[in-house]
Parts: structure tokens; C-alpha cells; sequence
């Protein structure tokens, strides 16, 4: 069937086929008239080189059943025509976008993508046989099922990374540069350079990064230890720390809530040690940096930051 309709024109048919395809076989045999059906089953046996019955003086029945059996044949083409032809049509993909909110997304094969703010992900219904792939405008966490017969392709406008199971970070928000983080396994970047001819990959493993930069059109490979503990501990739910100085501790928190934190000079290198849940809000987070220290919290909503002021290190 498939070879018949490769080589043939069936432009005539496409129209009918449309409206007809997702019809069952019995309301396409009551559409079909018998001089459609018998017209339709000649060609086919002309084209198909098959000898068709003789039609000059049909007797009734024979007239009865050859135009069901045309109309039968009719049916098949047109459902067949209907299968090749949407088999050959892209499939519309599936966009999530976020605006001020995160959202977690579990993709076809189950592997789960946490959009940051103001992100966008597109996916297809079902991933092919050979690959998976999605594009990626934004800021994402990924967890990649695992599966060595089909890789999963991350596409976004600098870079494309390629993994076949592990969790790593993505930043692609603006033109100018894009990072990969590995939390775990290891990825291949590689970048769409700007010289031709010009290719720059290169496979990561956990507590590096991949950073490209557009105006250099280079591919850098840095250590990221720092990086891939904020992400395990973001999508895990909880940061947690013990002996962390506190300028890390602010770093994370000015990352994770998108503010700014100003803190004094001699409390800046004061060790410690606490949990915060991803679901506090910063304000509950700063108060109980301010109890271990002794310390106070101004806030500034104006601009949207905080200061700890006073406090030691205890």
C-alpha cells in the first residue's frame, strides 16, 4: 500500500480522504456513490495492473455487490491515504511557560524538568524512536531518565547538550551566553559557534560546568562545586547547611528568592549552620540567620533587599 501511494498521484483523493479518515468504514460506504466507487476501483486496477470485471450489461446483483466491493476498496485507499499522509505531518509540540512561579514538568518518558521564572519549554506528545528532544528558553533543572538507545537533546539558542541519564541545570535566558551545570552522570555540550566550520564540544562531569560566551564564541569548561549543591539542594526541597560561612549561605538565598542581601564585613565569614525549606518564605530564612547571630534584619521593599546589620560571630 505504501509503495502504491509513493508512486502514484493521488492528489484527487487527498480532499476526500481528509474529511473521510476519521469516519468508520460504514458512513464512508453510504458517502460513496457507485459511480464514485467504481471510477475509484478502476483506477486502482488500472494503475495496479490488475484486469477489472466487465461492466457493459451487469446484472443486478453482480451490479450490487461490485459496487460494495468497490466501495470497500475505496474505503481502504482512502483510509490508507489518511494514515501516509498524517504520518507525514509534524507534530504540534507541547509549550509550558512560566511567568513569576516554578513548575515541574514530567515529559513523555518520565523524566521530570523544573522551570524557573519566566521560562519556556517545548516537547512533542511522544518522543521518536532514536531520540528525545526539547527546546529550552529560560532557566531549567533536569532529571533525564535513563535510556541508552535514545539520547535526550536539550536545544536552546547558543548551545545544544546531549545526555543519556543525569541531573544537571541549564541557563539560557538571553543571547549573549549560556551555561550547563552537572549535578550528576556527565553531558555533552556543544555550541553553535558563530565561525564556519568552526565546532566546539565537550563532555562534562558532575561539579563542572560548560559556559559559553557569544561574544568570544568560546566553549569554557569550569568548576562548579558550589553551583551543584544550590541545585541538588533547590530541587530537593531544602538547603541545608553545617559550617557553611555566611556568605554562601546569603549567596544561595539571594539566588534562590531573587533579591538582593547586604550583609556587614565582620559577619560575613561567621560559620553556620541550619536548614530552610524551599517553601519559607525569605523573611522567615533571614530571621533565623539574625537568632544565630544575634544580628537584625532591615528590609528595603522599595528595592527589594534586605540588610543584616550588628550581630558577631559566636
Amino acid at each position: 500500500m505504501l509503495q502504491y501511494l509513493d508512486e502514484n498521484d493521488l492528489s484527487e483523493l487527498e480532499a476526500l480522504a481528509a474529511e473521510e479518515f476519521n469516519t468508520d468504514l460504514e458512513t464512508v460506504k453510504h458517502t460513496l456513490d457507485r459511480k464514485v466507487s467504481e471510477d475509484l476501483l478502476e483506477r486502482i486496477h488500472r494503475d495496479m495492473d490488475i484486469p477489472a470485471p466487465h461492466l457493459s450489461q451487469p446484472k443486478r446483483n453482480t451490479a450490487r455487490i461490485y459496487t460494495r466491493w468497490a466501495a470497500a476498496a475505496a474505503a481502504i485507499l482512502l483510509a490508507g491515504i489518511g494514515f501516509y499522509t498524517l504520518t507525514r505531518q509534524s507534530v504540534k509540540p507541547q509549550v509550558v511557560a512560566t511567568n513569576n512561579e516554578r513548575k515541574t514538568v514530567k515529559l513523555p518518558d518520565g523524566s521530570l524538568v523544573s522551570l524557573e521564572p519566566r521560562s519556556t519549554l517545548e516537547y512533542p506528545e511522544s518522543f521518536s524512536e532514536d531520540t528525545r528532544e526539547v527546546s529550552l528558553k529560560g532557566e531549567a533543572y533536569f532529571e533525564v531518565a535513563h535510556n541508552d538507545k535514545q539520547p535526550f537533546v536539550i536545544h536552546s539558542s547558543l548551545i545544544n547538550t546531549t545526555v543519556l541519564a543525569t541531573t544537571f541545570n541549564i541557563e539560557a535566558r538571553d543571547a549573549g551566553a549560556a551555561r550547563v551545570v552537572v549535578v550528576s552522570g556527565r553531558v555533552q555540550v556543544r555550541a553553535k559557534g558563530q565561525a564556519a566550520g568552526r565546532d566546539q564540544a565537550m563532555i562534562i562531569t558532575a561539579n563542572k560546568s560548560a559556559v559559553y560566551s557569544k561574544a568570544t564564541d568560546q566553549l569554557q569548561m569550569l568548576d562548579a562545586e558550589d553551583d551543584a549543591r544550590f541545585y541538588a539542594q533547590k530541587r530537593s526541597g531544602k538547603f541545608m547547611y553545617k559550617g557553611v560561612t555566611l556568605d554562601k549561605v546569603v549567596s544561595d538565598l539571594e539566588r534562590y528568592y531573587n533579591t538582593t542581601i547586604i550583609t556587614h564585613e565582620k559577619i560575613r565569614h561567621c560559620v553556620f549552620n541550619g536548614d530552610f525549606n524551599t517553601t519559607d518564605d525569605i523573611d522567615k530564612a533571614l530571621t533565623l540567620i539574625a537568632i544565630s547571630l544575634n544580628a537584625n534584619i532591615r528590609k528595603d521593599s522599595s528595592i527589594n533587599s534586605y540588610t543584616i546589620t550588628g550581630g558577631s560571630c559566636l
